[in-house]
């Protein structure tokens, strides 16, 4: 029994349920537990917001490239520098995201985009445009994005719980996928009513309205400044040794790169299959190019309810084989359904295997430094070039089926060998 309290003289346990807050008037299931967070119910829509902008603005400056050139070496050419800007420049927003607030780094990079794309919009409806504004823009674009992005990752981070992280990764990573599915169509039916300028002018809107939705997150996170602001080289090179240092987080770089050399190339040669292979044409292409979205959709829907799964690692490493596979079975495929099948689950296990890669990385990642580790991680991402152009050779001299077959069937192997080997990365 408890005793009665001294100041007042009622009990213990009734003074704790007078003291006690009424219950939350937001509650969600489970597998959408993140969202009870308003902070994360801001930085999602935001999320949204930059998604939708961002993939406006990969299929706009593709086709306004091949509309001013009718190159499809220059289409690829700017596609490439763009993403290999943003490699390069990757460390210097890692640094950025450590260095500074990552909600102001995400604020002002946001910002600098709205500027980059409302002068590519005033350009193109001016009739000004020409390619070297596309390059200079597309420059502009790639360094942007490597800035945000770091601060972004690391930022999920912040504003969640150790509970909450592996869903708030996974709720982001399906308003990614999201923006993904619904963004590129969209893209599209606004360049055939309203020109090439109307993909720029929508991205500065959306991103106007991302940096309102951010500006509402709390400024109270779990970010922890740097052991010292001392020179940035330094900095930035000691995101590089972290890295290295340690075994779990060198392994699960290793992890991330393998299919973003090796499996993820494949998607450029989607529209080449369709054509070619399964005789499917344009419309069966657009069938074929969002089955790994929707794909994505569904597993990481699963993640989400599966909460806080044991043996993350093995699961990880699991999901990726099965990706490859899937990657593998389309890669030889001759029928249309069992295409379609093959992509749809790949979809679904790649997109568990990149949400538990993300949430073991920031696990592992000592908090004083995860912006910098954030941005190998980005560079990592950034690969994928080196990869498409070996498969593009091989597909053109031994048809895609013995192109990207053997690039799966290398992949497979290298995974088999580092699932055996990487102990640290099994047992997380």
């Amino acid at each position: 029994m408890t005793s009665p309290d001294p100041t007042t003289g009622a009990s213990a346990d009734a003074a704790t349920a007078v003291a006690a807050p009424p219950p939350s008037r937001f509650r969600l299931p489970a597998a959408f537990v993140s969202f009870e967070d308003a902070d994360f119910r801001y930085l999602g829509l935001s999320t949204l917001a930059l998604g939708f902008g961002q993939w406006a603005q990969q299929i706009g400056m593709a086709w306004l490239a091949y509309d001013l050139t009718g190159s499809a070496v220059q289409l690829g050419t700017i596609s490439a520098f763009r993403a290999g800007v943003g490699t390069l420049t990757a460390p210097l927003g890692g640094y950025l995201a450590d260095r500074f607030p990552r909600r102001q780094v995400i604020i002002w990079t946001t910002a600098s985009s709205v500027v980059q794309a409302a002068l590519l919009a005033l350009l193109i409806l001016s009739g000004a445009i020409q390619l070297w504004h596309v390059y200079v823009l597309a420059f502009a674009g790639g360094v942007i994005q490597s800035f945000t992005q770091p601060a972004r990752q690391a930022f999920i981070f912040d504003i969640s719980t150790d509970e909450t992280l592996a869903n708030a990764i996974a709720m982001n990573s399906i308003v990614q996928n999201v923006a993904r599915i619904a963004a590129p169509p969209l893209t599209g039916v606004m360049i055939a009513a309203w020109g090439n300028g109307a993909p720029f002018a929508t991205l500065a809107g959306t991103q106007v309205l991302a940096v309102v939705l951010t500006m509402f997150i709390s400024n109270k996170t779990r970010q922890r400044p740097m052991r010292n602001n001392g020179n940035a080289v330094v900095q930035i090179v000691e995101g590089f040794t972290a890295t290295w240092r340690d075994r779990r987080v060198l392994g699960l770089m290793i992890v991330h790169t393998i299919p973003t050399l090796l499996v993820v190339p494949y998607l450029p040669f989607i529209a080449l299959v369709s054509r070619d292979v399964l005789h499917e044409g344009a419309s069966g292409y657009g069938w074929l190019a969002s089955m790994a979205g929707w794909g994505a959709v569904l597993g990481l829907g699963v993640l989400a309810f599966l909460g806080n799964p044991k043996n993350k690692g093995l699961l990880m490493l699991g999901c990726f084989l099965v990706y490859i596979v899937g990657v593998l079975v389309f890669s030889f495929s001759h029928n249309y359904a069992l295409s379609l099948a093959a992509l749809g689950i790949g979809g679904v296990f790649s997109s568990v295997a990149f949400a538990l890669n993300n949430t073991l990385l920031q696990i592992a990642s000592p908090n004083e430094v995860r912006g910098r580790i954030m941005a190998v991680w980005q560079m990592t991402a950034g690969l994928q070039p080196l990869g498409a152009l070996p498969m593009g050779l091989l597909i053109e001299r031994y048809g895609p089926e013995i192109g990207m077959g053997s690039f799966m069937v290398v992949a497979l192997v290298t995974f088999v060998v580092f699932s055996a080997a990487w102990g640290s990365v099994r047992r997380m």
